[in-house]
């Protein structure tokens, strides 16, 4: 199992999953996150929650 944060980038669109790493967050924070695109700010929508690696 692995822990995840949902994170938005844009008010309506798509929810990326991240890896919060040592960080604590909680759904409604702003989120600094390194995407394929580089640097993004978002803003995190889906609490820290543990799902199965292969998801």
């Amino acid at each position: 199992m692995v822990t995840v944060i949902g994170v938005r980038f844009k008010k309506a669109g798509k929810i990326y999953y991240f890896d919060p790493a040592e960080f604590e967050t909680k759904a409604g924070e702003h989120v600094i996150v390194e995407t394929s695109r580089g640097i993004e700010f978002g803003d995190v929508v889906v609490a820290p929650k543990e799902v199965e690696e292969d998801e």
